[in-house]
């Protein structure tokens, strides 16, 4: 387990008594002296200068493997396992997991973003390739109806001609005039619509809520009072 691939959480909450004294970091492997139950690192015990404990200043004879020395066994069961339930994080993938169970396949972070964006990109030109043809496709239609419009609407002109000569009437006149008419009368009702458009708005703000949906009650609401604001608008032209 490399030990530059990972980073402590909360590391100012960690107990100070799985701190080295040595580096003044978490314990890495750690190994206990028995005549003053001081913990250090491995790698910091082999680093000394000299055989000698820096808390107790005791001498060891340092011609015995660190492994065979009686006076620097590994440290207790608890200590590990404590240092074992520390959370750490991945520095490149940024995965928490028990510094114990650490070890797992890591992508960094800068890889996996390469990626996604590499796989992005096709994407991206395929919408904008099916934007350029959709495009196309509209216009080239635009074009077919353009040119051959008397082919399209010669049906339709015919037939309308044919209904002026049955009728004697000009339909385009007649429409216009119902539209008018329509119009009209919907000016004449605007104050009697608001006065109506008024009382149910009321009514959606007293009791929408037990009767509806909030979403519902809400859609109702604004359909209402764009009712009354067109209402006044037609009110106030027609007056």
């Amino acid at each position: 387990m490399n030990k530059i691939a990972y980073s402590y959480v909360d590391e100012h909450l960690i107990s100070p008594s799985l701190i080295c004294p040595i580096c003044l970091d978490i314990l890495e492997d750690p190994h206990t002296h028995t005549p003053c139950d001081s913990a250090f690192c491995r790698s910091c015990i082999l680093q000394l200068a000299e055989p000698l404990c820096p808390i107790c200043r005791w001498t060891w004879d340092d011609t015995i493997p660190l492994q065979y020395n009686i006076s620097l066994p590994k440290a207790n069961r608890l200590i590990r396992n404590m240092l074992d339930d520390l959370l750490v994080q991945c520095i490149y993938c940024h995965t928490i997991r028990r510094r114990g169970q650490f070890e797992h396949e890591c992508q960094p972070i800068e890889e996996r973003l390469v990626r996604e964006h590499i796989q992005i990109i096709p994407r991206k030109k395929l919408v904008q390739y099916q934007m350029i043809l959709s495009i196309l496709g509209i216009v080239l239609f635009l074009l077919c109806i353009y040119y051959y419009r008397k082919y399209v609407f010669e049906k339709v002109i015919d037939r309308r001609s044919e209904i002026i000569k049955d009728i004697g009437y000009n339909i385009d006149y007649f429409l216009l005039e119902t539209i008018y008419c329509l119009i009209r009368k919907i000016v004449e009702y605007s104050m009697t619509v608001f006065v109506i458009n008024i009382g149910f708005w009321f009514s959606i703000i007293c009791f929408g809520d037990r009767i509806i949906s909030k979403r519902n009650n809400r859609m109702l609401k604004n359909l209402l009072e764009i009712s009354i604001i067109v209402n006044l608008i037609i009110y106030s032209i027609s007056n």
